[in-house]
């Protein structure tokens, strides 16, 4: 008989081998319940204790009806499609893989920004229509002695200022849980959010998606940035206002935008975004790599694993909850997960 039970709700993956073999091994019983009706895989839910998710909002109401749950655990590094807060009531562990794509996103960033400063994607699309350009009657930019300010400066933060380190940029960033040293470590000034836009010439977007980042950047943050400057999201849609980003760009506040998060995903068909001149989409790709893909799977096995054998996964989204039950003095959080600690207590304040 199986020591646990562990059900995917929803994942879309070729295959959950992997997944599969982590947590049989260790005892325990693995449905796949992807390609059931909803309700049949909810019910399923219900005597587990843990569950797997990947896109599906995990609603107060869901997390009701699991009855032994010990661990939802989202694939990803956000976990606002869960919430949080019922979970941590129920005293449900919320686990989340973090830090599995570090390398892709920080790539993702810079390769947005170099498409925007060079005007990579508008100049391939001309010489498709046969035209050639040598004087360029649209701006291109240099890198060498420009600003670039983070907006947030957790894992994925870092390893940009890493990879931007010999560019020759003046690197700020924003981030109200990061220790100085951090920032120090890197050459990099910590200020707050207004004199980020102020000073900026390059953003770049990488904090959480959390009830007090949601439309961060808004109408008065685009007021106070450069004319001119170019603004990259790779983190969450919300977290930038769009019907204030379409306004920046139309008045040249904002010279280019280089998107990969929406507020409303899949991108509709024609919304203003898709069809703008000044703006270089991709489809919520910055976390993928082959390697990336099998790293999340193997790491959300392994976390849920830990957590119905009796330990404690690395992160969590909710490190309050094991207050609630009585297990606080025992975790040792990843370096991520300090962070959530950090936030946790500085809320508390």
């Amino acid at each position: 008989m199986a020591k646990f039970k562990v059900v995917l709700l929803e994942h879309g993956y070729s295959g959950i081998q992997c997944e599969r073999q982590i947590v049989e091994q260790a005892g325990g019983e693995f449905i796949d319940a992807d390609s059931l009706d909803l309700e049949r895989a909810l019910t399923l839910c219900e005597d587990a204790e843990a569950v797997l998710v990947r896109r599906l909002v995990i609603s107060r109401t869901l997390i009701q009806r699991f009855r032994r749950c010990k661990i939802v655990l989202r694939y990803g590094v956000g976990t606002d499609n869960v919430d949080v807060k019922a979970a941590t009531e129920a005293g449900i562990i919320v686990g989340h893989v973090p830090s599995y794509c570090l390398d892709e996103v920080s790539s993702h960033a810079i390769g947005l920004l170099l498409a925007c400063v060079r005007q990579i994607v508008s100049t391939d699309q001309k010489m498709r229509r046969g035209e050639w350009d040598v004087h360029r009657n649209d701006p291109v930019w240099r890198t060498s002695g420009k600003t670039v300010g983070l907006l947030g400066f957790g894992q994925i933060g870092q390893a940009v200022a890493r990879k931007l380190s010999g560019w020759g940029m003046r690197l700020l960033a924003t981030d109200p849980f990061v220790a100085p040293a951090s920032a120090d470590a890197l050459n990099v000034k910590l200020v707050d959010l207004q004199t980020l836009c102020r000073e900026s010439d390059y953003i770049s977007v990488h904090t959480p998606l959390l009830p007090e980042t949601r439309h961060v950047i808004s109408h008065s943050q685009f007021k106070a940035m450069r004319n001119g400057a170019i603004l990259i999201n790779t983190a969450r849609g919300p977290v930038i206002d769009t019907a204030a980003l379409l306004e920046a760009l139309d008045d040249g506040r904002v010279a280019q935008a280089g998107l990969d998060v929406f507020e409303e995903e899949p991108l509709p068909q024609k919304p203003p975004l898709r069809n703008h001149p000044k703006v270089i989409l991709t489809d919520h790709m910055a976390w993928y790599s082959e390697e990336s893909q099998i790293q999340l799977q193997k790491t959300a096995a392994q976390e849920v694993v830990a957590v119905c054998t009796g330990g404690l996964p690395q992160s969590m989204a909710n490190p309050e909850v094991l207050h609630k039950l009585g297990r606080f003095a025992e975790w040792k959080p990843s370096e991520v997960a300090r962070w959530q600690i950090k936030r946790m207590e500085k809320l508390r304040r």
